[in-house]
């Protein structure tokens, strides 16, 4: 193959037609006892008891009471003034994919594009688990247009990272290239909540997109070759929308070099 990305993809508006139709092809090819007692009572036996007290001969004592305080051998009441208050910890429940894969223009988490694929596919297993897909080395043109001589995808739900040997990042070795967070016209999959560096995910309204970045374009969709409505910040961070108005929300984000179709 020797049509380049970069010349399948030299604008925004075909880049994202193609990696729309890229998605929907990658998708097809990825889909291979109690306690009981008794007490007896006893009766008590009574007695009749007589006794006669022997006749006093101590004269009562006509000593006053002593009103020393030394002399009070009750012992002092000493008020409690210790006070006991409990308060329940304060505890984060944010999933750690959450908190680690931070969708970037340049990588996800910890993970950068011209990284080796092991690595991170190793890294991303170990924070969301095994994958749901992968559609092993195969060549470019089983799924998609991509550079290179093999490609590669792997998919966590609807999370899924591409790799191949060829790309505007990496020439001649196998390397990690592009992801996709998100499928066209559905949001609430797993792994839920991912989101860039400023909150921005799936389902995110189009107004805080651009609070999150002022920059970003959103554009209509052109029904002609297929282009939903999209939003731009940059080669390597894009996705899609229901639509352009403020209430609207993104349902796809790309990052990195996709495939063309």
């Amino acid at each position: 193959m020797s049509t380049r990305m970069s010349d399948l993809l030299s604008s925004p508006r075909t880049r994202i037609a193609a990696l729309v139709m890229c998605s929907s092809l990658l998708v097809a090819a990825c889909s291979a006892g109690d306690d009981a007692s008794s007490t007896s009572t006893l009766p008590i036996p009574t007695f009749d008891v007589t006794t006669t007290a022997p006749p006093s001969t101590t004269p009562p004592s006509t000593t006053a009471p002593s009103t020393d305080p030394a002399d009070d051998t009750t012992p002092p009441t000493v008020a409690d003034t210790t006070t006991t208050t409990t308060v329940p910890p304060t505890t984060t429940t944010e999933p750690v994919a959450v908190q680690e894969l931070i969708l970037r223009g340049d990588g996800i988490g910890s993970a950068r594009f011209g990284a080796a694929p092991e690595g991170v596919i190793e890294y991303v297993t170990s924070i969301l688990g095994g994958n749901t897909a992968d559609t092993g080395w195969v060549d470019p043109l089983t799924f998609a247009v991509c550079d290179g001589t093999v490609a590669r995808r792997v998919d966590w739900g609807v999370l899924s990272l591409l790799f191949s040997d060829l790309s505007d990042v990496a020439d001649g070795r196998r390397h990690f290239m592009g992801y996709e967070y998100g499928r066209d016209g559905q949001v609430g999959d797993e792994p839920i909540g991912l989101r860039t560096a400023g909150g921005t995910t799936l389902g995110s309204r189009v107004v805080d997109l651009l609070a999150d970045f002022p920059d970003a374009s959103v554009n209509p969709g052109e029904s002609d070759i297929d282009i939903p409505d999209n939003f731009y910040v940059s080669d390597h961070f894009y996705g899609l929308l229901t639509g352009t108005d403020p209430q609207d929300v993104v349902t796809v984000i790309f990052g990195g070099y996709g495939c063309g179709a």
